[in-house]
């Protein structure tokens, strides 16, 4: 499995939900966030992805008209202030549902 952090503007947030209405991107992990909660500009939106290798190469060639994607150390930060939240998360509904 792969992952991809895009960065897009607000007003661009429509045209990319068209674009991951794509039949192999519909199917991958898609998390929207305010880019200002992970150190990102205000009014931005980071975009999560996590899937196939082929679909991540498909977001590679779709995603970029529309928002940049994020490589290096800042996708690595994002990526991993990302994971840490959702861990967070599912940890708490063991707290909710437990075994």
């Amino acid at each position: 499995m792969a992952w991809r952090i895009f960065e897009l503007p607000a007003e661009k947030k429509e045209a990319l939900e068209l674009v991951l209405q794509d039949n192999v991107l519909w199917r991958q992990t898609r998390i929207f966030k305010e880019a200002s909660l992970y150190g990102g500009k205000a009014g931005d939106y980071y975009l999560y992805m996590n899937g196939a290798d082929e679909a991540m190469a498909r977001a590679d060639t779709m995603v970029p008209p529309i928002g940049k994607k994020l490589t290096g150390a800042d996708a690595e930060k994002v990526y991993a202030q990302i994971r840490e939240e959702e861990d967070r998360a599912a940890s708490g509904m063991g707290m909710i549902f437990p075994d």
